[in-house]
C-alpha cells in the first residue's frame, strides 16, 4: 500500500498559527484524525495560504479514502511550494491510489531528483513499477529506500513482493522475516511470508503465518485472501469458499465488487424468481463456474447469465433446447434484464455448499455448435495421425503468469513426434510463438480462432489437447475431451495438491512439475506417455 508521510520535520512559525499546526500534527500522528482535521482546517482560516496545513489536510483525506479531495489540497499546496519533496511523495502516493500510474511516477520522481535520499518516495515509486510490471525496476527503488532509512519496514515488506515476483522466493522470505524481527505483530508481513511458505509448497507453515496475521488484524483482507485460496488448495472446501468472499475487501484483487439494488441470492430455493449470475476474473474461471448455472436452475430459478464477449457464442450452448441451463445470455456492458436476485459465478460454491465430493462435474455442460464442428473436422480429416492441440501460454497479464505459462519451444519435443499432427490454439500475445517451433512442426489455428467457439468446434475433432493452467485447458475439460494440462510444482488452488487427476473435469489428466521451473522435464513425461499410447503402429 502506497504510505503518506506526515512531514513533521518543519519547525512551526511563531504564534498561535505555528502552536495550531503542531497540536494538529501531533493528533494526526496519534491517529486522531477527527481532530486533526478540525486543527488544519482552523490553520487555513486564518492563513489559507499556509502550504503545509493543505499538504497535511490532503495527507489526511487519503488515508481516509478520499482520494480526489487529496489531489485538490496536495495540489494547492505545491502551487504554493513546490520545492517540498514531501509534497510530491505525498501527491505520488495519492495519484498511485487513483490508478494514475504515469502521473504517480513522474511525482514521485520528481521528489527523488529533491531529495535523492527520500525514503517514502522512492518506496513508493517502487508500488508504482510494480503496479507496472517491472519488478526488477520497483527491487531497486526498493533497494534505494532502505539504503535512505534501513529501518523502513514498509519498503523491505515490498521488497519481499518484489523478489516474489521474480521468483526470488528465499530472499523474499529473508526481507519479510526481517520485517518481523523489527515489527513482530506487522500482519502484512506475516501474510506476505505465509505466501512465500504457500509458494514452496509448505502449507501447514503457510496456513500458521495466515492465521496469525487475521489474529493479529482480523480485517486483514488479503490474509484471508491468502488462507482461502490455500485451504481450498489442500480440499478444505466447508472454510475455504466461506474465506474466498474475502477477495472483494483485497485490493490487490482485480474484479470489482458488482453494486446492484436487487439483493444477492443466499442459496434458497427461487421458486421461479429470475438470478443474474455474473462471470468474474479470467475466461478460464468463467468456463469452470458456469456449470453451476444448471444446479442453480435446478434451485426453480430463470437463470439470467452475464458473460464477457469472447464466451458468449460459446456459452450460448446453455440456452439451447437440450441444455436448457440459462433463459437468457447477456454480454457484459450490454442492459441487464429485469431479475429478482443475484450471485457471482464463483461465489455459487459456497451458496450451494460444494464440498469436494459434489463438485457438479458431469460432462460435457459446454458444447460445440455442430455446423462448426463439422466444418473442422472435414478441414482436420485432411492431416494423419493422432491430431493433438497445443497451448503453452495464458493471459501474460495474469498475477501468476511467469509460472503457469512456458515458451513454445518447450514443447518442440511434441511437436517432432512421429505419427502425430500437432495444431496450435494459441491466440493473443504467445501466437506469434509457433515460429520458434521447428519449421512445418504445427499447423498455426489462430487466424481461424475468433472466439472459444471457434477453439471448442476444433478440440471437438482433436484426439488430444496438451495445454498449460489455461482457458483452453478448460475448455477442453467442459467439453469432455481428453486434456493434459501442465501444471506448476506449486498448481494454483484449484488443481489440489499431488494428484494427477482432477474431480473438476474427468477427462483431464495433470502434469506437475517436479521441480520448481522444470518444464523440460514434465515434456519428457508427456512425450513418453504419447508415445505409449498413440504410437504409430497402434491400432486406433
Amino acid at each position: 500500500m502506497a504510505k503518506a508521510t506526515t512531514g513533521t520535520r518543519r519547525a512551526a512559525s511563531a504564534g498561535s498559527i505555528g502552536a495550531l499546526l503542531l497540536e494538529a500534527v501531533r493528533d494526526h500522528r496519534q491517529g486522531r484524525l477527527d481532530r486533526a482535521v478540525r486543527r488544519y482546517t482552523d490553520v487555513l482560516r486564518r492563513d489559507p495560504r499556509n502550504a503545509e496545513a493543505l499538504h497535511l489536510l490532503g495527507v489526511v483525506h487519503h488515508q481516509r479514502g478520499d482520494h480526489n479531495r487529496a489531489l485538490t489540497l496536495i495540489g494547492r499546496a505545491i502551487a504554493l511550494n513546490g520545492d517540498d519533496p514531501a509534497f510530491h511523495s505525498n501527491l505520488g502516493a495519492v495519484l498511485l491510489a487513483l490508478g494514475r500510474l504515469d502521473a504517480a511516477a513522474a511525482s514521485l520522481r520528481h521528489a527523488v531528483t529533491l531529495d535523492s535520499t527520500h525514503s517514502d518516495a522512492l518506496n513508493n515509486l517502487g508500488n508504482v513499477l510494480m503496479r507496472q510490471g517491472q519488478a526488477e525496476a520497483a527491487e531497486a527503488s526498493y533497494r534505494q529506500a532502505l539504503a535512505a532509512r534501513p529501518e523502513n519496514v514498509a519498503a523491505r515488506n515490498n521488497l519481499g513482493s518484489a523478489l516474489r515476483e521474480q521468483g526470488k522466493l528465499d530472499e523474499a522470505a529473508a526481507a519479510y522475516r526481517w520485517s518481523l524481527s523489527v515489527q513482530p505483530r506487522h500482519a502484512p508481513a506475516l501474510s506476505n511470508l505465509g505466501r512465500i511458505l504457500h509458494d514452496m509448497g509448505r502449507y501447514d507453515e503457510a496456513l500458521e503465518c495466515y492465521d496469525r496475521a487475521i489474529a493479529i488484524n482480523p480485517e486483514l483482507a488479503e490474509a484471508h485472501g491468502n488462507r482461502a485460496t490455500l485451504l481450498l488448495q489442500l480440499g478444505r472446501f466447508a472454510e475455504g469458499w466461506e474465506e474466498y468472499e474475502w477477495r472483494w475487501r483485497n485490493a490487490g484483487f482485480t474484479t470489482p465488487a458488482r453494486a446492484f439494488e436487487q439483493p444477492p441470492w443466499n442459496g434458497s430455493d427461487l421458486c421461479g424468481r429470475t438470478i443474474l449470475l455474473h462471470a468474474e476474473q479470467g475466461l478460464g474461471s468463467a468456463i469452470q463456474f458456469v456449470r453451476y448455472a444448471a444446479v442453480v436452475t435446478g434451485r426453480g430459478g430463470r437463470v439470467v447469465l452475464e458473460c464477457q464477449k469472447p464466451l458468449a457464442r460459446l456459452f450460448a450452448s446453455l440456452r439451447s433446447q437440450t441444455n436448457a441451463a440459462v433463459a437468457h445470455l447477456v454480454i457484459k456492458g450490454e442492459p441487464l434484464p429485469a431479475f429478482d436476485v443475484h450471485a457471482p459465478l464463483m461465489s455459487l460454491p459456497r451458496l450451494l455448499g460444494t464440498r469436494l465430493e459434489t463438485i457438479p462435474a458431469a460432462i460435457p455442460y459446454l458444447f460445440a455448435e455442430e455446423a462448426l464442428a463439422a466444418e473442422w473436422g472435414a478441414r482436420l480429416a485432411r492431416c494423419d495421425g493422432t491430431r493433438i492441440g497445443l497451448a503453452w501460454a495464458g493471459n501474460r497479464r495474469h498475477h501468476n503468469d511467469r509460472n503457469r505459462s512456458m515458451p513454445a519451444t518447450a514443447l518442440a519435443p511434441l511437436a517432432a513426434m512421429e505419427g502425430c499432427a500437432t495444431f496450435s490454439l494459441q491466440v493473443g500475445d504467445a501466437a506469434a510463438d509457433p515460429n520458434a517451433l521447428p519449421a512445418g512442426s504445427v499447423i498455426d489455428l489462430a487466424p481461424d480462432l475468433r472466439d472459444f467457439a471457434d477453439t471448442a468446434a476444433v478440440i471437438s475433432q482433436l484426439d488430444l489437447v496438451i495445454s498449460v493452467d489455461t482457458a483452453v485447458a478448460h475448455l477442453a475439460g467442459a467439453l469432455g475431451r481428453p486434456v493434459w494440462m501442465l501444471v506448476p510444482h506449486v498448481s494454483e488452488w484449484r488443481w489440489l495438491t499431488e494428484r494427477e487427476d482432477t474431480p473438476w473435469y474427468p477427462t483431464m489428466r495433470l502434469f506437475r512439475q517436479r521441480s520448481p521451473g522444470d518444464w523440460d522435464e514434465v515434456v519428457r513425461r508427456v512425450r513418453d506417455r504419447l508415445a505409449t499410447m498413440f504410437a504409430p503402429d497402434r491400432p486406433r
